[in-house]
């Protein structure tokens, strides 16, 4: 793998009824031997006072589905506990977006929510990208 230039996402995210938001964040492009790793997920809520559990996947997460690192389609994890308090993340430092990329928000307070994502883009030969699409489409 070749390392090249850092992209940034950034934006917003409404969670309504149900305590369930839902986001895709990039969509396939073709383009299978490049691809992202997610080297910084930041989640916040408008109101701090509003509590959260953000992850990011290869597919939508589910209603009433909760952090799973045995999970492969989830790679990263946000919690907000409405305290105002620093929210810690943890990312899966294995794995590279070459395909679509999904941040969901679960069992959260109704709001509005911020994300920003920080990824590094690489350059795969044509094994690594076959083994990383596998990778994102495993079940566990």
């Amino acid at each position: 793998m070749k390392a090249g230039r850092l992209r940034t996402l950034r934006g917003q995210i409404e969670v309504t009824g149900g305590g369930v938001g839902k986001k895709s964040l990039i969509a396939a492009d073709g383009l299978i031997n490049y691809g992202l790793k997610i080297e910084k997920f930041e989640v916040w809520a408008v109101d701090p006072s509003d509590s959260f559990v953000s992850i990011l996947s290869y597919e939508i997460i589910s209603s009433g589905s909760l952090m799973n690192a045995g999970d492969n389609r989830q790679f990263g994890w946000t919690i907000g506990s409405g305290t105002g308090d620093v929210n810690p993340s943890y990312l899966d430092p294995d794995h590279i977006v070459n395909r679509d990329m999904f941040l969901s928000l679960v069992n959260s307070a109704n709001g509005t929510y911020n994300y920003l994502i920080q990824m590094r883009v690489y350059e795969l030969t044509d094994d690594e990208a076959i083994v990383s699409i596998i990778k994102e489409t495993s079940q566990s």
